[in-house]
Protein backbone atom coordinates (compact mmCIF):
# COMPACT_ATOMS: atom_id res chain seq x y z
CA UNK A 1 0.00 0.00 0.00
CA UNK A 2 1.58 3.24 -0.91
CA UNK A 3 1.93 6.45 1.50
CA UNK A 4 -0.76 9.03 1.39
CA UNK A 5 0.21 12.21 -0.56
CA UNK A 6 -1.28 15.66 -0.04
CA UNK A 7 -0.90 19.10 -1.77
CA UNK A 8 -2.27 22.03 -0.81
CA UNK A 9 -4.71 24.25 -2.86
CA UNK A 10 -6.28 27.73 -2.59
CA UNK A 11 -7.70 30.45 -4.28
CA UNK A 12 -5.50 33.73 -5.23
CA UNK A 13 -7.41 36.32 -3.91
CA UNK A 14 -6.71 38.95 -6.35
CA UNK A 15 -7.86 36.56 -9.64
CA UNK A 16 -10.04 34.15 -8.03
CA UNK A 17 -7.74 31.09 -9.63
CA UNK A 18 -6.95 28.32 -8.24
CA UNK A 19 -3.64 28.19 -6.62
CA UNK A 20 -1.21 25.60 -5.25
CA UNK A 21 1.29 25.88 -2.37
CA UNK A 22 4.83 25.43 -2.92
CA UNK A 23 7.47 25.60 -0.57
CA UNK A 24 11.23 25.38 -0.93
CA UNK A 25 12.56 25.40 2.85
CA UNK A 26 11.84 28.56 4.67
CA UNK A 27 10.57 30.43 0.92
CA UNK A 28 6.94 29.84 -0.32
CA UNK A 29 4.87 30.75 -3.21
CA UNK A 30 1.78 29.79 -5.01
CA UNK A 31 1.22 28.27 -8.87
CA UNK A 32 -1.55 28.26 -10.95
CA UNK A 33 0.19 24.63 -12.52
CA UNK A 34 -0.27 21.75 -9.87
CA UNK A 35 2.33 20.16 -10.78
CA UNK A 36 4.55 22.61 -9.45
CA UNK A 37 2.95 22.20 -5.72
CA UNK A 38 4.96 20.37 -3.11
CA UNK A 39 3.87 17.30 -2.43
CA UNK A 40 3.53 16.34 1.54
CA UNK A 41 3.13 12.97 2.74
CA UNK A 42 0.38 12.12 6.09
CA UNK A 43 2.97 13.25 8.56
CA UNK A 44 4.29 16.28 7.19
CA UNK A 45 1.42 18.14 5.56
CA UNK A 46 0.06 20.07 8.64
CA UNK A 47 3.35 22.08 9.25
CA UNK A 48 3.13 22.83 5.27
CA UNK A 49 -0.51 23.43 5.95
CA UNK A 50 0.06 26.12 8.54
CA UNK A 51 2.88 27.57 6.26
CA UNK A 52 0.30 28.20 3.66
CA UNK A 53 -2.77 29.50 5.98
CA UNK A 54 -0.05 32.12 6.89
CA UNK A 55 -0.91 33.91 3.08
CA UNK A 56 -4.60 33.63 3.83
CA UNK A 57 -4.40 35.33 7.54
CA UNK A 58 -2.54 37.83 5.24
CA UNK A 59 -5.01 38.02 2.47
CA UNK A 60 -3.24 36.64 -0.40
CA UNK A 61 -5.40 33.23 -1.13
CA UNK A 62 -8.76 32.15 0.71
CA UNK A 63 -10.14 28.86 0.97
CA UNK A 64 -6.59 26.91 1.54
CA UNK A 65 -7.67 22.97 1.79
CA UNK A 66 -5.17 19.71 1.99
CA UNK A 67 -5.98 17.77 -1.31
CA UNK A 68 -4.81 14.22 -1.27
CA UNK A 69 -3.00 13.34 -4.99
CA UNK A 70 -1.80 10.33 -6.16
CA UNK A 71 2.00 10.49 -7.33
CA UNK A 72 1.41 12.39 -10.19
CA UNK A 73 -0.03 15.48 -8.52
CA UNK A 74 -3.70 14.68 -9.53
CA UNK A 75 -6.57 15.49 -7.35
CA UNK A 76 -7.99 12.20 -5.67
CA UNK A 77 -11.43 14.55 -5.33
CA UNK A 78 -14.11 15.23 -7.96
CA UNK A 79 -14.49 18.54 -6.39
CA UNK A 80 -10.27 19.28 -7.00
CA UNK A 81 -10.01 17.16 -10.15
CA UNK A 82 -12.71 20.07 -11.57
CA UNK A 83 -11.23 22.71 -9.89
CA UNK A 84 -7.41 21.83 -11.78
CA UNK A 85 -9.61 21.44 -14.67
CA UNK A 86 -10.49 24.97 -14.80
CA UNK A 87 -14.14 26.01 -15.13
CA UNK A 88 -17.01 24.02 -16.08
CA UNK A 89 -18.42 25.99 -18.21
CA UNK A 90 -17.88 29.56 -20.71
CA UNK A 91 -17.41 32.96 -18.97
CA UNK A 92 -16.53 36.51 -19.89
CA UNK A 93 -16.34 37.35 -23.55
CA UNK A 94 -16.58 34.70 -26.33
Amino acid sequence: MSTPLNMISANDLRTGLNVYFSQEGEATTWHTDAAKASVYAEDTVEAAFALAKKDMDQNVVVDCVIVPVDENHTPLTTREKIRAGGPSTAYGAQ
